[in-house]
């Protein structure tokens, strides 16, 4: 069995895996799985204690798992360069897509939810049918359904995590980052890169950004899909979870 671990973004909710998972388990992709990492916090599950334990968490899990390729989208790609970090992932290759890595210290959304009354904000925001609608219209390149819509928003609203994130995923996590990579090289190996053409959300800037900070080892193979914006695993389930399988048999094969 190929085992791909997905790492989620902010308020990943399973939801936004339904569809492709359906392909999957379909004859054309039979012998790939897809496996959703659980975040503590995320989902209504109970906030890990620290950010460490938060990664003992998800390192639990993946060692459990046992994957073939790990795929990082947003924040999930920050998240497998810290367990590589510490050692862990060794020898499974990565493929981050859309992910937000040094590019965290420039954006300023992490900055301004650092405070309280801008996390209320947001959280009012993310509520409102009127921005739902759109930041549908604008992020996603085909309409959700109404229930994958509703279940999208609600994993922001139940992701008690929140706030934590944004006091944890800080400058100084990253220069943390960089000093513990600079002892430990070989956790910038075996990293591909996706992004899409249509990305709204986050810009390829952070790989720039990213191998200034790393070195030339963060020089990671770049694929654009000129179609895809952020969420492929919902504006192109099908056309997803194919090149997600082919890449984890690709990988498997080497």
């Amino acid at each position: 069995m190929n085992r791909i671990s997905f790492l989620g973004g902010n308020g990943h909710c399973a939801a936004r895996l339904d569809e492709a998972r359906r392909h999957f388990s379909g004859v054309e992709l039979a012998g790939a799985e897809l496996i959703d990492t659980p975040y503590p916090g995320f989902e209504g599950r109970p906030r890990a204690e620290s950010f460490e334990a938060f990664l003992d968490s998800v390192a639990a899990h993946l060692r459990e798992a046992a994957p073939g390729l790990v795929y990082g989208t947003g924040i999930g790609g920050l998240l497998a360069l810290c367990l590589r970090a510490r050692g862990e992932l060794s020898g499974i290759p990565l493929v981050f897509q859309g992910t937000v890595l040094w590019g965290l210290e420039r954006r300023w959304m992490p900055r301004m939810m650092r405070l309280g009354l801008a996390q209320i904000a947001l959280r009012r925001a993310f509520a409102a049918p009127a921005f739902q609608r759109r930041f549908a219209r604008k992020h996603f390149t085909r309409p959700p359904s109404p229930g994958l819509l509703a279940a999208f928003f609600d994993g922001y609203a139940r992701c008690t995590a929140a706030p934590d994130f944004f006091a944890w995923m800080t400058p100084a996590l990253l220069r943390r980052l960089e000093a513990e990579i600079a002892a430990r090289p070989e956790a910038l190996a075996d990293v591909r890169v996706w992004w899409g053409g249509l990305d709204r959300v986050v810009s390829p800037r952070e790989l720039k950004w990213t191998e200034a900070a790393l070195g030339p080892g963060a020089r990671w193979p770049l694929r654009v899909f000129p179609a895809w914006g952020h969420y492929p695993m919902i504006d192109d389930p099908a056309g997803w979870a194919r090149e997600i399988s082919d890449a984890v048999a690709a990988a498997r094969a080497v």
